[in-house]
């Protein structure tokens, strides 16, 4: 973006004197919502165990404040995602701004939320400063909401961090609403190289929670990706489950 310019003398001398401090100054933060798929296609997301006060020891989104003055929003959420992963040039999709102001008992923090997609092999997870830990946790559905679980430990999303069962309950319903008609399972693929339509179609299935008919998904996939150029044909196949499957590449743009 660049750099704007006085025009006027006056205008130079309103900027000069002008006094920030007369408005309230909330702080900000960009606060991620990481999914990927396990080895067995379920739905899980990138937890950090907060290491200090408020919530301490409780399990959250990552995030972090923006550096006002040095970094845009995205520059910031670009960056916790690399401090969480230790990875860059993934699927990052800003949200949804959430300001409600008793949502951080701190003072007023506006946090601007993304989504972000990778496949499970590209993540080097670690927690970074201000975490004492960070894990995968299986997202489950019951009665009472969202359970997230590992191997280690049970939590339902009373149990997060600040609103953040809020943030990621809105990650997910809009990720399933756009689906059928955005990219987006693409950057949950083991490989966009070399894929099948029915590990394209798990993935639909677990993002969804809900059985899909394969005829009809490989019909809206012949149709939406390989007849408009998303997708091309490889011409070979490999066998997945004694069956021969066809291989196609989905074309970045």
């Amino acid at each position: 973006m660049k750099a704007y310019k006085c025009t006027t003398q006056a205008e130079k001398d309103f900027l000069k004197t002008y006094d920030a401090s007369q408005f309230e100054r909330p702080s900000v933060t960009a606060d991620i919502v990481i999914l990927t798929l396990d080895s067995s296609d379920e739905l899980n997301i990138l937890l950090i165990k907060r290491g200090g006060f408020p919530y301490k020891d409780h399990w959250a989104i990552p995030g972090g404040f923006l550096d006002a003055g040095k970094e845009s929003i995205d520059e910031a959420a670009a960056r916790e995602l690399r401090t969480e992963t230790n990875i860059d040039n993934v699927y990052l999709k800003q949200l949804y701004t959430f300001g409600n102001p008793d949502r951080d008992p701190r003072t007023t923090v506006v946090s601007v939320a993304y989504t972000a997609l990778v496949p499970k092999h590209k993540l080097d997870i670690k927690a970074g400063d201000d975490a004492s830990d960070a894990k995968l946790f299986r997202i489950k559905y019951d009665v009472n909401g969202i359970i997230f679980s590992n191997d280690e430990e049970t939590i339902t999303e009373e149990d997060l961090a600040f609103d953040h069962e809020e943030i990621i309950k809105m990650a997910i319903t809009r990720l399933r609403n756009r689906i059928d008609y955005e990219d987006d399972a693409f950057n949950l693929l083991r490989d966009k190289n070399e894929f099948t339509i029915s590990e394209l179609k798990r993935i639909h299935e677990t993002i969804k929670n809900r059985t899909l008919d394969l005829p009809n998904f490989r019909k809206t996939f012949l149709r939406d990706y390989v007849a408009t150029g998303k997708v091309i044909d490889l011409n070979k196949t490999m066998v997945a489950k004694g069956k021969p499957a066809r291989l196609y590449k989905y074309i970045e743009r």
